[in-house]
């Protein structure tokens, strides 16, 4: 299965092949989870919102559409799962997370970062977290989409189902009114271009 597309993998899987939702939890696990993950902050709540999208992957996986991309689908799904667990407990906010060194936002390249460039890039790591969390929610998710998982527009505006130009919009005001919360930081991380 490994030189299937992801849509022919999951037609497979619509035709009854277990080893197909096996590929397709090995390909999609960690994408779902991370997007998850930077929904909520919270890796309890991120591993439970990736068990209910393959959970409902499961259940339907027979109005999967070929025509679509599968990313496209599984991201909306994601989605949804996402905003129905905050619309039922609206406790379900997300929270400033504990460093964890698996899941770096920035990922500053150098053979042997010294101490201070350690600390600064946890620093501006950090930063960068609590300015994107504190962006209204349909920025947030669409500026996610779009930077942190890689999907272009047209899947986006698929996935949070609005128009190819509210979401271009969305990314284009997420990613002003980021640069807008962090630039009271960047002094203190000695002049950051953001």
């Amino acid at each position: 299965m490994q030189g299937l597309t992801d849509n022919e993998v999951m037609l497979k899987y619509q035709q009854g092949e277990m080893q197909a939702m096996e590929e397709l939890l090995r390909r999609y696990k960690n994408p779902v989870y991370h997007f998850a993950l930077r929904l909520s902050l919270n890796a309890a709540q991120a591993q439970d919102i990736t068990q209910d999208v393959f959970l409902r992957l499961h259940q339907y996986r027979n109005n999967y559409n070929p025509e679509r991309k599968f990313s496209t689908w599984i991201f909306s799904i994601a989605h949804n799962v996402y905003v129905s667990r905050w619309r039922k407990d609206r406790r379900f906010v997300p929270w400033a997370r504990k460093q964890d060194k698996t899941d770096e936002l920035m990922d500053v390249q150098s053979p042997d970062p010294s101490p201070a460039q350690e600390v600064c890039k946890d620093e501006l790591s950090s930063i960068v977290t609590k300015c994107i969390q504190a962006l209204p929610f349909l920025q947030r998710e669409a500026l996610i989409l779009r930077e942190f998982e890689n999907l272009d527009y047209e899947e986006i505006a698929r996935i949070l189902k609005k128009s190819l130009g509210t979401v271009k919009t969305l990314i284009h005001r997420a990613r002003m009114n980021l640069k807008d919360k962090m630039l009271p930081y960047i002094g203190e991380l000695g002049g950051y271009n953001v």
